[in-house]
């Protein structure tokens, strides 16, 4: 058997087998029959794995341990003799998985110094002082208080614009949705600037808000007086005034709570099995730091970038008469050219004026990062938990409304991160991982999009659990349940009122911040892709479509002449579900002075192929697409004697060697890992187009 192709076997092997012991761990712990699913999904591929390179042994163990923990089912007890039990046959995989015979004579000739090099790597990381338990003492300056009181204000026109629908039509949903998604939105930004406070009265505007939407019940008197009530409350804390007391406020809140009891006598309300918001209490003061700032309105910077573009279509139109006057044989030379000198020189000055309005737009992404880490921070804190934020590339510059459109999802999946994805320290320690995790957020941006992505090293999402969440709570069928493959399951996350979360509290267990999330992403044209492996961890990638030169902002330029597209140019398909790589990856193609048609997965693209209108110079396709996928499109191409002579080139966000060997198995010319770049477009051009003599 081919030496190469074992050896990735055995990598891909060990690294599923870690996932499963993991796992295994976990439920020997918790006793969850729920947190099989993925164990058992590893281990049907591995033993697929195995029966094709012919190791029966493996095959047969693989079978054996997946057979076991299908004993239990989702809702039952798993005991702690069968999960240590199958850890014991896991462990006898991975000894076979170990004997197999790939590796050279002098692979073990410098473990001596690896362990010594790692035992000081070990004991430097523990001296680091920085590593230290305890949390960061964050100081808020009035840049970021006058950033949330700007969103606040905003979040409190939205809560009474709907509280005015919900008076006069209590029964009505969207507006009762609208009030508690502004509601738990304000909580967040709130406990981010240390008002705890007002984070508090917003919680508990999200806590009566949940009750009512738990009884399908519609919005009473006392509901809306204590809704005005707590709107009332919120604008005068952040005008640091003191209208109403705690107890007003708690009285009011007691009243609409009896009202429900009441009036339709649920079962169960605000009884000790229900998580309800704490008491209001007054917050500690803000420190604040003052620091000099102007601050000018956008509207009044948009205005002066009108008036630069005004000044460009101006110039264009004095060079235009100017060059009319020139036809005459009369005019003298000099005086042209005295005028020619001065145009250039009004071109270089409004050049530069609208370069430098534009880039007062811009924001660095690391002056995000006193908030941001303040947010995790936070959250471990009311979750038990350690993590630390990093963020890589924060000297990247995003125009402002950007960056204003991108906090509070942001926000959202950092929470998400802390309160989903990393486990508590007890766990991180009994299968092997460091007590505090890792929440990294890494920001790339050009003149056409921005890419945000927010990955965590927890662990992971289970598809199975959310197709069991989503059928517990009607949003999809049983039927619909066994078809859905893992891909569709991960976009349940995004569905209103579906969360993993076993209980309600004051970050989780609502099912409002990731709906949030992809509301506020796709407002703007953007598209989230999520990315999830077990025990391993979860990236959410943002992929939001900008202006000319990153901005919000259209750049004005002098009309140039325009040449035509010659019809000799090479053709590109594309072959993408998210229209916004589409959008991204057909500016490069054109801006490269080539042609792109592009397709919503391989079925539409075979049908764009077989019509004979269309034979492209190349295909860019993804691998993960409704109907038919990017594998099963790449196998039909390749062996098409029509099409088999295109070069396909993958591109995925699924970065691991047995992808990148599949695809070249199958016939894939090359293969990038997403986004596409303009220097990734330029090698792909230069190794498979053809250029014209």
């Amino acid at each position: 058997m081919d030496r190469e192709k074992l050896q990735t076997f055995v990598m891909a092997a060990e690294d599923d087998l870690a996932s499963v012991r993991s796992s295994l761990l976990i439920v020997a712990q918790s006793g969850k029959g729920s947190d099989l699913a993925v164990p058992r999904v590893i281990l049907e591929r591995l033993a697929c794995k195995a029966r094709e390179k012919g190791i029966a042994a493996i095959e047969d163990l693989c079978i054996e341990c997946q057979k076991t923990l299908s004993q239990f089912g989702t809702t039952e007890i798993v005991t702690p003799a069968a999960a240590h039990a199958a850890l014991d046959t896991i462990a006898r995989i991975e000894a076979m998985v170990w004997a197999v015979p790939i590796r050279s004579a002098d692979f073990l000739s410098d473990v001596g110094e690896f362990v010594d090099v790692s035992f000081r790597d070990l004991m430097t990381e523990v001296a680091d002082p920085s590593i230290a338990d305890g949390t960061t003492d964050f100081e808020i300056d009035e840049e970021t208080l006058e950033i949330f009181r700007e969103e606040a204000e905003g979040l409190l026109t939205n809560i009474a614009e709907n509280l005015g629908i919900l008076s006069a039509s209590p029964s009505d949903q969207t507006a009762l949705w609208e009030v508690r998604r502004n509601a738990h939105t304000f909580k967040g930004a709130a406990g981010i600037v240390g008002l705890s406070e007002a984070s508090a009265v917003a919680h508990r505007i999200e806590d009566l808000l949940d009750q009512l939407v738990e009884l399908r019940a519609p919005a009473g008197p006392p509901v809306i007086d204590f809704l005005v009530a707590s709107t009332k409350d919120l604008h005068a804390i952040l005008a640091s005034k003191s209208e109403t007391s705690p107890g007003d406020l708690e009285s009011s809140y007691a009243k609409a709570v009896d009202w429900l009891r009441s009036e339709l006598q649920p079962v169960g309300l605000d009884t000790p099995d229900r998580p309800v918001a704490a008491p209001l209490a007054k917050s500690d003061p803000v420190r604040t730091t003052t620091t000099p700032i102007v601050r000018v309105s956008l509207d009044r910077l948009d205005e002066l970038i009108k008036i630069s573009r005004s000044l460009i279509v101006n110039r264009s139109a004095i060079r235009e008469r100017l060059n009319e006057r020139v036809l005459f044989k009369d005019q003298d030379p000099e005086f042209i050219a005295r005028i020619e000198t001065l145009l250039e020189a009004q071109q270089t000055l409004t050049d530069e004026i609208q370069a430098r309005l534009l880039k007062i737009r811009m924001v660095r992404f690391g002056t995000l990062e006193a908030r941001l880490s303040r947010n995790v921070n936070v959250t471990c804190t009311e979750e038990a938990k350690k993590a630390v934020l990093e963020i890589e590339n924060g000297d990247v510059e995003i125009d402002t409304q950007v960056i204003d459109a991108l906090i509070e999802p942001l926000l959202h999946l950092l929470k998400n991160a802390v309160v989903h994805g990393i486990e508590h320290p007890d766990t991180r320690r009994l299968i092997g991982k460091p007590e505090r995790g890792t929440v990294t957020v890494r920001v790339e941006a050009d003149d056409e999009a921005l890419i945000l992505s927010v990955a965590d090293d927890g662990s992971g999402i289970s598809p199975a659990r959310l197709r069991e969440k989503a059928l517990l709570n009607g949003i999809i069928t049983a039927h619909q349940a066994d078809s859905m493959n893992d891909r569709d399951s991960m976009q349940l996350i995004f569905d209103r009122g579906l969360t993993t979360s076993e209980s309600v509290n004051l970050n989780a267990g609502r099912g409002v911040g990731m709906s949030i999330v992809k509301e506020a992403v796709e407002s703007r044209g953007g598209s989230i892709v999520i990315k999830s492996e077990p025990q391993r961890g979860t990236t959410f990638t943002i992929l939001m479509p900008l202006g000319p030169h990153g901005t919000a902002t259209e750049i004005v330029k002098e009309p140039e002449m325009e040449l035509p597209e010659p019809s000799a140019a090479p053709l590109i398909l594309i072959v993408d579900d998210s229209p916004s790589v589409r959008r991204h990856s057909t500016k490069l193609i054109e801006q490269a002075g080539m042609r792109a048609i592009t397709a919503n997965n391989g079925a539409e693209a075979l049908e764009l192929l077989l019509n004979g209108e269309w034979e492209p110079d190349m295909i860019l396709s993804d691998v993960e697409m409704p109907q038919i996928d990017g594998w099963a499109f790449l196998e039909y191409v390749k062996t098409d004697e029509h099409f088999g002579h295109i070069p396909v080139v993958m591109v995925t966000s699924l970065d691991t060697d047995e992808f990148k060997n599949k695809a070249a198995d199958l016939g894939a010319s090359d293969y990038f890992i997403k986004p596409l770049s303009r220097d990734g477009l330029a090698r792909i051009i230069d190794a498979f187009i053809s250029k014209p003599v």
